[in-house]
């Protein structure tokens, strides 16, 4: 049989931090695949942005950042230790997702 999975019981501010990082990076995915491809050249896509791009680029950078640290320096995270830490951290981030369903007959 398998180990029983442990149960996290996150604040709900924690857990509206990560909401608010997953939006910011929805919305900065959303954003840059409205840019043009530069084959991978930073440099060049950086040369080719309009100052409206590059501000945008900026701020979103800016708050991305800002979200994250909200999260990670969270003091819930002080409660947990090692492995225990590592999992609550990857599970935080699947904090919406949908559990699975069995199938009725």
């Amino acid at each position: 049989m398998g180990k029983e999975q442990k149960t996290f019981e996150y604040t709900d501010e924690l857990k509206d931090a990560q909401r608010a990082l997953m939006a910011v990076q929805a919305e900065r995915r959303a954003f840059l695949a409205t840019l043009p491809s530069w084959g991978g050249d930073l440099e060049a896509a950086r040369q080719g942005l309009s100052e409206e791009q590059r501000a945008e680029s900026s701020r979103l950078e800016e708050v991305e950042r800002q979200a994250s640290h909200a999260v990670w320096a969270d003091e819930y995270w002080a409660k947990l230790s090692g492995e225990d830490r590592v999992t609550a951290r990857s599970r935080l981030q699947h904090i919406d997702d949908q559990p699975a369903t069995a199938a009725v007959a």
